[in-house]
């Protein structure tokens, strides 16, 4: 069953994506880059402090409940701690926001910004319960009860800022299509929810969330300042228009993160449980179908819309987002390094090295603070958009070193990187398809005829190099399987 729920994961994710960027790219042709730049920044403003409102808790609860603890117990305790911190992180918002513009006078681009600040706050605010039901189906590893609620809540927001968009409203009307999406998404939460129990707060069990939540915390806050920053720093080293490049290319990329929040969400309380009883074969057996997957599937795609970012950019955004161009690259190479790695980030949480986890985050985090500032700042290489993604490419990097020499000192027994020739291969290939677009000749049908070659070379050629496996071709099946699939979405979604 875990097939099914990773694909299902990933496909819901692809299909929420697909929409996304159906609609960003109405949408950013429509308002231009300004208005898309203040609602990014107004999400990653209420974003720097949303580790506030979990402190890792998701994590305790998540590590809980998959270990054996008392199911109600957790959800109740759970619940009256993740209420108060929610409360204290809107509290620590919107006292940030009123102390820069009243007391440090730091003003912001326009009224404008500072309205769209206040309704992501309301948003994310509201957002926060729902991790109270999602962490329990992650504990549980209920992925489709987990899916439904994004998928139905990304449709309604989606087709809500086309309409506004199209009817000539801009930021703020945007940035209330989206609130109206999570109002609107509510009841679904309660009913997935319904047959779980709630049990009474238990002042012991929280010790033991906090116990396991203090270390998280380091590393919540550290990704938090990687990943929920750049727009902000970006903002105020630049302005909204940088700012709108930056999220355009970062939106086109999300197709490659979805494999990072599909993957981590399973594989934490998987690897905790195989970890727990010693059962490395599966573990490295399950290491090796993500990096043959990376290597397939995911490896490919990343090269064909990096190497093609200009017919990409000027296919879906328009000439209006021609700066996002030199940006959509660096940054898909940013999330791909990222979720190389992912499976052993996972492992050292999975075995309670948190603590480990924090100070691997922690020294990285200064990494990118200092690489960001030297490649972003106008006195030094001036770089805006490209140089942040530059710096997310830095730390995704080092970070994933840090967590491969630990692991091979703390979990030996784990096989690290088992498909690194597959890998170098791909990448061989991919660098030749690079070469190759550079020389052609700067028009659509040349470039659409080189990436449809490239990929075709990679599939057909990897297949009779033995670079793509008839074991490959088979999980690819099982993954597409609509029977089991739906099978499984029944099965979970009435259970109670």
């Amino acid at each position: 069953m875990i097939t099914q729920k990773l694909a299902l994961s990933y496909a819901s994710k692809i299909a929420v994506q697909f929409v996304q960027m159906i609609a960003m790219f109405i949408v950013a042709r429509i308002v231009g880059p300004g208005v898309m730049g203040t609602i990014a920044f107004g999400l990653a403003f209420v974003s720097m402090f949303a580790f506030i409102s979990d402190l890792g808790l998701g994590s305790a609860h998540i590590k809980l409940i998959s270990e054996g603890k008392d199911e109600s117990e957790c959800i109740g305790t759970f619940a009256v701690l993740k209420t108060l911190l929610i409360g204290i992180y809107a509290a620590v918002t919107a006292g940030y926001y009123l102390t820069q513009k009243y007391i440090l006078n730091i003003p912001f681009e326009s009224e404008e910004h500072e309205i769209v600040i206040l309704i992501y706050l309301a948003i994310t605010t509201i957002s926060s319960f729902f991790f109270i039901p999602s962490s329990t189906f992650a504990a549980k590893t209920e992925q489709a009860k987990q899916d439904l609620p994004n998928f139905l809540q990304t449709v309604i927001y989606q087709i809500l800022r086309v309409i506004a968009a199209v009817i000539g409203l801009k930021a703020i009307g945007l940035s209330l299509s989206n609130l109206v999406a999570v109002i609107l998404i509510i009841p679904i939460y309660f009913y997935l929810f319904r047959g779980y129990k709630i049990g009474k707060y238990n002042k012991e069990l929280a010790k033991k969330y906090f116990q396991i939540s203090i270390p998280v915390l380091a590393v919540i806050i550290a990704q938090t300042i990687i990943y929920s920053t750049d727009r902000v720093i970006l903002q105020y080293l630049s302005n909204s228009e940088e700012v709108g490049y930056y999220s355009a290319g970062f939106g086109i990329s999300q197709f490659i993160r979805l494999i990072e929040s599909s993957v981590g969400i399973l594989f934490f309380p998987l690897f905790s449980n195989l970890l727990a009883n010693n059962e490395f074969e599966k573990i490295n057996s399950g290491i090796r179908k993500y990096e043959r997957f990376n290597i397939i599937f995911t490896l490919p795609a990343v090269a064909a819309v990096s190497v093609c970012s200009d017919l990409v950019v000027k296919l879906a955004l328009g000439p209006k987002f021609i700066n996002t161009i030199p940006v959509l690259g660096f940054i898909n190479v940013s999330m791909f390094v990222s979720i190389l790695f992912l499976p052993y980030l996972n492992l050292i949480s999975g075995k309670g090295l948190f603590k480990l986890s924090a100070k691997i985050h922690i020294f990285n985090t200064l990494i990118y603070i200092a690489s960001a500032f030297i490649l972003v700042y106008p006195d030094f290489f001036n770089l805006k958009g490209v140089g942040i993604a530059s710096s997310l490419i830095i730390v995704n990097f080092t970070i994933g070193i840090s967590f491969v020499f630990f692991l091979r000192k703390r979990i030996p027994e784990v096989k690290i990187l088992g498909e690194l020739k597959s890998f170098i291969a791909g990448i061989l290939i991919s660098a030749v398809f690079l070469i190759i677009y550079k020389l052609i000749p700067d028009t659509i049908v040349y470039h659409i005829g080189a990436a449809a070659g490239y990929l075709l070379f990679y599939f057909v050629g990897g297949y009779l190099a033995g670079l793509i496996k008839k074991d490959d071709i088979n999980m690819l099946k099982d993954l597409i399987n609509a029977r089991k699939m739906m099978s499984y979405i029944k099965d979970e979604v009435k259970k109670q």
